[in-house]
């Protein structure tokens, strides 16, 4: 199945028919990833898309969830 990855718009190939084929099961990614994926994107995200977010999940420009409270003060 053809999808449009949520965060950049590029089209990859999804495979919701076989998950074990599913670029989502063959990368990597931490739980709380997969739960900060799940909590902001309706849909999958490419396989280039999942590495970004899981390198740079802790940067605070990703995860509004990890911003300092005193750069909102």
């Amino acid at each position: 199945m053809r999808k449009i990855c949520q965060r950049c718009s590029a089209v990859f190939g999804c495979r919701e028919d076989r998950m074990e084929l599913c670029s989502c099961r063959k990368i990597s990614v931490a739980s709380i990833v997969r739960d900060y994926i799940k909590d902001n994107y309706s849909d999958c995200l490419c396989p280039k898309c999942l590495k970004e977010t899981n390198v740079s999940f802790y940067a605070f420009d990703v995860n509004p969830k990890f911003i300092s409270k005193s750069k909102n003060d």
